[in-house]
């Protein structure tokens, strides 16, 4: 019996919600529970057996923890090392001197804009984050508000601009030059940032008090959190003793930047060749093989992690015995996550392959005559509930770019740059980021924030965003339409 895509969805969404919000059962066997329903509500093809529905299943988690899994144990060696090691102290200490207090969510969440331009959101969050659990450490306050600026601005540019895979899949699909896709993309992101930043300060304000614990640290982690002030002191006050000496500015900052050099050297000099602006004779080959060995994310990640145990051992003198248990502490609380997001990437993967895109398409084939504000309205929509249905912002966009294609083709139909649509289809995959999102399980455990906090925080907050930037499209369309930027 064939069942319809959206009733599939209806029951997955029960399922995982169910088990995670009410029941509390474990998210790891929930997102697995709800993806094994899924997979089995979903008819078989020809010649399959139900074996298959197990076997496809175990190859989207095997997918999704072969893309993320270095990364994220990278990233916990790298955050747990700034931790121990007093970087993370360091950069807050500059923060503050440089900012401050006042102005150090304005300072996340451009450093997370700037980043996740030529890195990937996720690598972003990693290295960035560890400087977010010192400042709540440091302040006891406004954690949410340090995550959600460090995300928020991370998800403006990893969703609209190049060269972030989706938007460029999406301009190639809508025939949009890539260089007036960036052009339009910044601009509209730029103007977007100060509502994400404002987003974050309300989603703080709506949850001051998040229930936090960090898998790389003891169970007693929350009482430290919620230590009187003369304990705030003793922390800042043997931070930066004598006897737990910081490292310098540089070596501080050196786990972060060294990657994010590396991948931005390997970007930089791909789209030069591309483009044949830079020619490679076999006397530079070995060269070009170097760069792009130390800019894949997951090496940069390695490199940098490294960096971040060398400067540990350095500063701290530990054993090998005492760093080798530093660094297991974090790649244990590295597995949860890497479960729970590899599960997440699953429960989205089998979704898909109940075609619930698919399903959401035929809803809105016939709509292809639209132009002006309703048909930016209505990429947003589409892409927004194809990203709610299935987890993954970068098969919304896809998705949604090849629904409105037709209309591209002929851009004299349309009152504005054809760009707009395209970012306007970025705004609507950042909604709804929730549990069938790995970004989602990447921003709890990563975070070390409960599920039911990051639906309140996490969540409208993404949609808060892409409403932002919708507003912002919507008025930029009108009053600056670009129709002379090339085609």
């Amino acid at each position: 019996m064939m069942i319809d895509p959206l009733l599939i969805l209806l029951f997955g969404i029960l399922t995982v919600v169910g088990l995670v919000v009410f029941l509390r059962v474990n998210a790891f066997l929930s997102l697995l529970a709800a993806a094994m329903l899924v997979s089995f509500m979903t008819p078989l093809k020809p010649g399959q057996f139900w074996d298959n529905h197990i076997k496809e299943l175990c190859l989207a988690f095997g997918t999704t923890a072969g893309n993320i899994s270095i990364l994220i144990a990278m990233g916990a060696i790298i955050g747990k090392c700034m931790l121990d090691s007093g970087s993370a102290d360091r950069i807050v200490t500059m923060l503050r001197r440089l900012f401050g207090e006042k102005l150090i969510p304005a300072a996340l969440l451009t450093s997370g804009f700037i980043l996740s331009i030529p890195i990937f959101y996720d690598t972003t969050f990693y290295l960035l984050v560890p400087i977010a659990r010192s400042l709540y450490k440091m302040m006891k306050k406004n954690y949410i508000l340090y995550l959600l600026s460090i995300g928020l601005g991370a998800t403006l540019t990893h969703t609209l601009t190049p060269p972030a895979p989706a938007p460029v899949i999406a301009a190639a699909t809508l025939n949009i030059p890539l260089g007036s896709l960036l052009i339009v993309s910044l601009f509209v992101a730029a103007l977007t940032a100060p509502f994400a930043l404002g987003i974050a300060f309300l989603m703080n304000r709506l949850l001051p008090c998040p229930d936090v614990h960090f898998e790389d640290e003891p169970e007693n982690t929350k009482q430290e959190h919620e230590n009187t002030e003369p304990e705030h002191q003793k922390y800042q006050t043997s931070t930066i003793s004598e006897t737990n000496p910081s490292p310098s500015l540089f070596w501080s900052f050196a786990p972060i930047l060294v990657p994010v050099f590396l991948i931005s050297l390997q970007s930089v000099l791909e789209m030069l060749d591309k483009s044949k602006v830079l020619v490679w004779n076999d006397d530079w080959l070995v060269v070009k093989n170097l760069c792009r060995l130390l800019g894949d994310p997951q090496m940069a990640l390695i490199i940098a992690a490294i960096i971040s145990i060398g400067v540990l051992s350095h500063v701290r003198k530990f054993s090998l015995q005492e760093l080798s248990n530093r660094i297991e502490t974090a790649i244990f609380s590295a597995g949860m996550i890497i479960l729970i997001t590899s599960a997440g990437g699953a429960f989205g993967a089998m979704l898909r392959a109940a075609r619930i895109g698919e399903r959401i398409e035929e809803c809105f084939q016939d709509e292809t005559a639209l132009t002006g504000i309703s048909l930016l309205l209505l990429s947003f929509a589409v892409t927004a509930i194809i990203k709610t249905a299935q987890g993954s912002s970068t098969v919304a966009m896809i998705t949604s770019a090849g629904i409105f294609a037709g209309i591209v083709k002929d851009s004299t139909v349309l009152p504005f740059h054809p760009a707009y649509l395209a970012v306007t289809i970025g705004l609507g995959s950042c909604v709804t980021g929730w549990m069938n999102d790995s970004g989602f399980w990447i921003f709890c455990r990563m975070g070390g924030i409960r599920e039911t906090d990051a639906l309140k925080t996490w969540t409208i907050g993404l949609i808060l965003l892409g409403f932002s930037g919708l507003l912002i499209v919507l008025i930029l369309s009108q009053l600056l339409p670009l129709t002379t930027l090339p085609i």
